[in-house]
């Protein structure tokens, strides 16, 4: 085999390493993920995650004065809790959904939270479901 050869074989191994490593790091394609809020046996709210872009939306199913919160927290394992890392607030009732966008990464724990409460700024929810998921 030539010199030539091995420099060749050499920059190919070296590009295949560099690709692999970008791979890691990157953002990752996964399905779409939801949350159902069910309150006084109603279809009250929901969250979903639409992978393709990585935007939350959040939804409020039904007018009834409450709106509903969505919020997006990654666990860390430093302080081991879950902690916030973006929310939005919807009270537009009738099927209507407000997002926003957050990056999720690979190999990090991810979780969903949606509550049911009155206002924005509302820190006694009335009811709140969860979902865990992982990218």
């Amino acid at each position: 085999m030539t010199t030539k050869q091995w420099a060749v074989r050499a920059m190919v191994t070296a590009a295949a390493g560099a690709a692999l490593v970008a791979g890691i790091t990157s953002p990752a394609y996964a399905a779409n993920t939801n949350i159902d809020l069910v309150y006084q046996d109603m279809l009250v709210g929901e969250m979903m995650h639409v992978d393709d872009g990585d935007d939350f939306r959040v939804y409020d199913w039904y007018r009834d004065g409450h709106g509903i919160e969505g919020t997006l927290q990654m666990y860390n394992p430093t302080i081991l809790r879950w902690v916030d890392q973006e929310s939005k607030y919807n009270n537009v009732g009738a099927g209507n959904y407000v997002t926003f966008n957050y990056n999720v990464l690979e190999s990090l724990s991810y979780r969903m939270k949606v509550c049911v409460q009155d206002g924005a700024n509302d820190s006694t929810p009335i009811k709140c479901s969860y979902k865990e998921f992982n990218e």
